[in-house]
């Protein structure tokens, strides 16, 4: 039978092609829709695909009206998956030591140096898994998202299978990763004691000592030094990071050196000069030069005597002692520092006026010789100024690298205080931009800062 005119059903297509619904408006009494006419209008609405017949004719029999009732289905799009590597080391080294429930610092829980051995599998690749296009309800393709293949793994000390698949370790050493490349490098690692018989130490890499080190000996590295067992006076230097898990006894004989961090359980009687951050339990009559921060953490943390400065601050648990030990603190920058960058800044306008006039002459001397049709490639004078040029050069880019460390350095100090979260005793004195403060009487949870010319005070937060 013929449907009236204002018999207008309605269609949507909803959640991108993959759904289509129809609400079928009543009729009066004796009318009736027809299988046809739904396919009709399904294809006036350019629905053709994943249409659910059974459906259809529930609508008629049911008399389905004025409600969304769902008719088509599409295919969805199977997601491709990109290619990605499985490493079987790991590659996230714990950087900072752990606080304990007890509040105690656990120097174990770091590691400076992940092991591998000769052919130890260190990553295994998975290629891209293909998706697979869908179908929507409009009969049109829906694209799967194109899966994407890795780049091969970059560095060096390490190989590939020939499926290449599977990455293997070359050698026994160590494996990290520095600027998205993966390095393999030799360490040297020392089962026992370091001592004056097994005698110092100089490597290009990292060295990782199970045992102590006694007094007299010498351990230097290019990359960085651990040391599991108990340190006496000797000396370390390390081009990164320095771990000293049982702490360091230097006997006023130590000098520990680090272009890295430092971490130690204790460190007493030794000079320290650390580029980068210093983590530690106790610091007892140490001079140290930290260019980063300070952080002497743990329940019983605290800074005993000594002369202890940090470009960036410095934060600790307790400062001094009952018995008043004279305990010097300095953060920030100094105005010596200041007043050398400004001296340099001069140096180096002096320095460019020279090179100036040194181009000036240079180009005399072409001019002399287009002139004159003579060569003055020879002349003791123009010789003169181009081994004045090259010197003035590179006094000048040592001076430029200079100046940027020191307007890094005060940059860094600008907002540098001494936060103690416990106790800070009398016989402390606190150093921040020049401004010296002499602490009188016992203080709890304060932080020094400066302001306006002085060292002030305010409740630390812990």
């Amino acid at each position: 039978m013929a449907l009236p005119s204002i018999s207008t059903p309605k269609v949507k297509i909803v959640n991108k092609d993959l759904e289509a619904w129809i609400r079928l408006p009543a009729l009066e009494e004796g009318e009736h829709y027809t299988i046809e006419y739904l396919h009709d209008v399904l294809r006036v609405n350019q629905i053709t695909y994943g249409i659910d017949e059974a459906q259809l004719q529930k609508i008629l029999d049911e008399e389905i009206y004025e409600q969304d009732v769902l008719v088509a289905r599409g295919i969805p799009a199977v997601e491709g998956q990109d290619g990605f590597y499985e490493y079987k080391v790991n590659m996230n080294l714990e950087k900072k030591p752990k606080i304990l429930p007890d509040g105690s610092v656990d120097y174990w829980s770091m590691y400076s140096v992940q092991s591998v051995q000769k052919d130890q599998v260190i990553a295994i690749y998975h290629p891209a898994v293909k998706g697979t296009d869908g179908t929507g309800v409009s009969g049109k393709p829906i694209a799967a998202r194109v899966a994407r293949e890795q780049g091969a793994l970059r560095g060096t000390g390490f190989g590939r299978s020939e499926d290449f698949l599977t990455y293997f370790s070359l050698m026994d050493g160590k494996i990290d990763i520095e600027n998205d490349k993966i390095r393999i490098q030799p360490i040297y690692e020392v089962s026992g004691d370091a001592n004056l018989t097994t005698g110092s130490i100089d490597f290009t890499g990292d060295i990782v000592i199970h045992g102590s080190v006694e007094s007299g000996v010498t351990i230097k590295a290019t990359g960085s030094i651990t040391i599991d067992g108990n340190v006496e006076a000797c000396n370390l230097e390390a081009g990164k990071d320095i771990i000293l898990r049982s702490g360091m006894v230097g006997g006023n004989k130590a000098h520990v050196r680090t272009k890295g961090n430092l971490y130690a359980k204790f460190i007493e009687y030794t000079v320290i000069q650390v580029e980068g951050d210093m983590e530690a339990d106790v610091l007892l009559n140490c001079t140290v030069a930290c260019r980063g921060s300070i952080l002497i953490q743990g329940r019983t943390a605290k800074i005993i005597g000594g002369d202890v400065s940090a470009v960036k601050g410095i934060k600790a648990t307790t400062i001094g002692n009952d018995a008043e030990m004279r305990t010097a603190v300095t953060v920030g920058v100094s105005a010596d520092c200041i007043s050398r960058l400004n001296l340099l800044k001069k140096k180096m306008d002096i320095t460019k006026m020279e090179l100036d006039k040194i181009e000036q002459g240079l180009a005399k001397f072409e001019e002399m010789q287009k002139e004159r049709g003579v060569s003055y490639k020879e002349d003791p004078r123009r010789v003169a100024l181009l081994r004045t040029r090259i010197q003035n050069t590179a006094t000048l880019a040592g001076d430029e690298g200079e100046v940027k460390r020191l307007e890094r350095m005060i940059s860094d100090g600008a907002n540098a205080t001494v936060c103690v979260t416990r106790d800070v005793f009398p016989g402390v004195s606190i150093a921040i931009r020049d401004q010296v403060l002499n602490v009188k009487n016992n203080a709890k949870c304060v932080e020094f800062y400066h302001l306006n010319g002085k060292i002030c005070t305010r409740t630390a937060e812990d």
